[in-house]
């Protein structure tokens, strides 16, 4: 599939971390039952969510301030019990600084719903959860995060869930349809195998479409919304588009079963309305519509419609 040079930006720079941000804002329907699953929750449809802060700023010995950006922290209320959720997907390979990483954002979020008074300060870690999306040989299937205080130690678990360890049936049986976009991981290693076989490019093309059949049935039964059917399916193009860059006749054969379904990204859409009608407003939208589906700043917003740099500041300004 050809993509016009602004929808090329937009896939090669939001795929993986970005996507799996995007599934938790957008996909209520597929957060629960992938929380069920890994933290062994019972929530059911009438569960709410609601999203936290994800944006902290941690001091260094310098005295400078580094962004960190959680990938997704929300809170899940149901029965007038209420948990708190940080979620983190890893497209590197697992290595102990994940940990740290995790810890850091944990002890962050804590803070932000601390209780505190002139003697005391409670905090309440989230329930933490990783998702690996590259199989690797050290990664446990839990951590453990220790703390010592005095006269104690503490300590809590991390689940980790590895893409490697489920079949596409599988994802499908036990609801992970957040997993369905980066199933394509499983296939990295043999890609350029892949890319060279006819046959195996055609057993790639049947898996994808049979996706999509699945989808289709499981929003024609109510049990997926149409939006979140939608949102799967330009993810898992995106992503796709991503890990096959290498890879050409990959890309475009099993890239067209997945295109072909894609609605096109309403803010770029309205971007381009916006320009050919001289309508600012609709160009502001569209630019928030980004930063706030997607997580960018406004300056990555405008870098993936393609806004003159020159008009930067003029749009900036008006945010």
């Amino acid at each position: 599939m050809i993509l016009n040079k602004s929808i090329e930006s937009l896939y090669t720079s939001m795929a993986y971390d970005d996507a799996f941000r995007t599934l938790e804002t957008e996909c209520d329907d597929i957060l629960v039952p992938y929380v069920n699953y890994v933290f062994n929750e019972h929530f059911d449809k009438s569960a709410r969510i609601t999203r936290l802060r994800n944006e902290h700023f941690i001091k260094n010995e310098n005295q400078s301030s580094e962004r960190r950006i959680t990938d997704s922290s929300f809170e899940i209320h149901q029965d007038n019990i209420t948990k708190k959720y940080h979620l983190e997907c890893e497209s590197k390979p697992y290595d102990k600084s994940l940990l740290i990483r995790i810890f850091e954002y944990d002890a962050h979020i804590a803070l932000d719903a601390a209780s505190y008074d002139t003697s005391s300060i409670r905090v309440k870690f989230p329930n933490t959860g990783l998702l690996l999306l590259r199989g690797s040989d050290k990664a446990p299937d839990s951590a453990q995060i220790i703390i010592e205080v005095p006269k104690d130690t503490l300590s809590y678990e991390v689940p980790i869930i590895k893409i490697s360890d489920f079949s596409i049936d599988t994802i499908f049986e036990k609801s992970l349809f957040l997993l369905i976009p980066f199933y394509i991981f499983n296939y990295e290693n043999d890609l350029k195998t892949i890319n060279a076989d006819k046959s195996r490019i055609e057993s790639l093309k049947k898996l994808y479409t049979d996706i999509i059949n699945k989808l289709d049935e499981y929003q024609k039964n109510g049990i997926l919304s149409s939006q979140t059917c939608r949102v799967i399916i330009r993810l898992t193009h995106s992503v796709l588009f991503k890990i096959t860059m290498k890879h050409k006749v990959v890309q475009q054969e099993v890239g067209d079963i997945m295109g072909g379904k894609v609605i096109e990204f309403p803010e770029i859409t309205a971007y381009h309305d916006g320009v050919t009608e001289g309508k600012i407003e609709a160009i502001l939208n569209s630019i928030k519509g980004i930063m706030s589906n997607l997580g960018k700043t406004a300056e990555e917003a405008m870098d993936i419609l393609n806004v003159p740099k020159e008009d930067y500041p003029k749009y900036k300004s008006m945010l």
